[in-house]
């Protein structure tokens, strides 16, 4: 008997965890698009003809860069950063609208 409730709590808190991180990973907020931007030796930003400069993954990105650098060491390389707006949640709003 012992070792048939151990099994059921232990499953419990397996099903439990395994859905709060499904739950929770479904709206991890990532970026859409990198961007790298360039530096001169003086660390002012500037624009190089036939430089690419957006991508869809953070890989290619690196990558680029990499290949940048080795290309154009009198400049430097980095990835601009910018935070998508969080989308609303429609469930919630579903729940706002019965509300009296």
């Amino acid at each position: 008997m012992k070792k048939i409730l151990d099994r059921f709590v232990t499953g419990f808190f397996v099903v439990t965890l395994g859905i709060l991180w499904y739950c929770s990973s479904k709206h991890q907020v990532r970026q859409e698009q990198y961007t790298i931007v360039i530096y001169d030796v003086f660390g002012k930003p500037v624009d190089i003809d036939g430089v690419r400069i957006n991508f869809r993954t953070y890989r290619v990105a690196t990558n680029y860069i990499s290949e940048y650098q080795d290309r154009f060491p009198h400049y430097h390389f980095s990835m601009a950063v910018e935070i998508p707006e969080i989308k609303k949640m429609p469930l919630l709003r579903i729940f706002k609208k019965h509300q009296i």
